[in-house]
């Protein structure tokens, strides 16, 4: 079934996220005289929203498990008080939550007498919905271990880009370094190795690799599925995900120095059609096309594949679409793919 085409609401502030919602039976909310013909689905997810009108997102079974925003708030204000928040979301019941920490990462591409600096923040990137088409994710993780001295937990890192107001993921990441991303490139981007990387629902998988300094590399990432969630036992891992989140010091990781090796690289003249190849839509890709020209200018600089991936980024975002907030990350995921085998081919 087709979806009408939307442009993602924005907030800044978490009060536009935290409407009341709850779980209802079906049955109290018909009027009477009505009965339920045999469903697995008998739980209406209803939310009131600020102009006081009520939507049913969604019909669930008994076994769902609704994740609250203001569980989210609570953990973001409780554990990273310094953050800010930039969320993208729609009527559905949709979000995709930018939780943006004060620390600054450098990415050049400018002149340093530039009016508008290109500044890029640390940030956690959380999905979650109320209509149930998207589980409830926080955007990977990455923990490292030092076996020979003391054990440290690193989170996957994901970023958000002050000249575009968007959250990019850490797609590089997902590898244990960036010439193992280089090298899965440069071999076609192979599915089998992709897939021996994806994360299972509800608990971590580790990917190890042994190295000479004994330096253990797990990659982790947390998925939570609504079937069946202990809320308390949900709360507890938000905790030491945000605490671990909170104390962790940036470090160059493989997605930030693709980053960089982007910044260095012209666009090619065929540019529209790499990103119309990686499988953005030919709209999307126009707007990509006019948001690039408007940052070369903006950052006066000559355009380089930083400031495209930035501007189909921009384009999946901000534009009027029918692709849900899911597609919209797959398909910035496959732009900065195509984009860093370009850089380094």
């Amino acid at each position: 079934m087709s979806q009408q085409s939307i442009k993602l609401d924005r907030a800044t502030t978490w009060d536009a996220l935290c409407f009341p919602v709850e779980a209802l039976p079906l049955e109290s909310i018909l009027p009477v005289g009505y009965r339920i013909v045999p469903n697995d689905r008998k739980q209406a997810i209803v939310g009131e929203l600020p102009d006081g009108t009520k939507n049913i997102f969604a019909m669930q079974s008994g076994e769902y498990s609704l994740i609250k925003n203001e569980v989210l708030r609570e953990a973001a204000e409780l554990y990273l008080p310094e953050h800010t928040i930039d969320a993208s979301f729609t009527p559905q019941g949709e979000f995709s939550i930018n939780l943006i920490l004060p620390d600054e990462i450098n990415i050049s591409s400018g002149p340093a007498n530039a009016k508008v600096k290109d500044r890029l923040y640390k940030s956690m990137i959380i999905n979650n919905s109320y209509s149930g088409k998207t589980p409830f994710s926080l955007q990977g993780t990455a923990l490292k271990e030092h076996l020979e001295t003391t054990t440290t937990s690193k989170m996957r890192v994901s970023y958000y880009r002050k000249v575009c107001t968007n959250g990019l993921m850490g797609w590089a990441d997902d590898y244990m370094s960036l010439d193992q991303y280089l090298t899965w490139l440069l071999n076609g981007k192979p599915k089998k190795y992709k897939d021996a990387l994806k994360i299972k629902d509800a608990e971590l998988v580790e990917q190890t690799e042994r190295k000479e300094h004994r330096e253990l590399e797990v990659l982790v990432e947390k998925k939570f599925h609504h079937k069946g969630l202990n809320l308390d036992v949900f709360k507890k891992q938000l905790a030491i995900i945000f605490t671990a989140f909170q104390r962790q010091a940036h470090s160059l990781s493989p997605t930030i120095s693709v980053y960089k090796e982007l910044a260095k690289q012209p666009t090619p003249e065929d540019l529209a059609s790499v990103i119309a190849e990686s499988g953005v839509p030919k709209m999307l890709a126009r707007n990509a096309m006019d948001r690039l020209a408007e940052e070369v200018k903006l950052l006066e600089t000559p355009a380089n594949l930083w400031l495209a991936y930035n501007a189909v980024n921009y384009a999946l975002f901000n534009s009027r679409s029918s692709l849900s907030i899911n597609d919209r990350f797959r398909l910035d995921e496959a732009a900065f793919h195509q984009l860093a085998t370009l850089a380094v081919s």
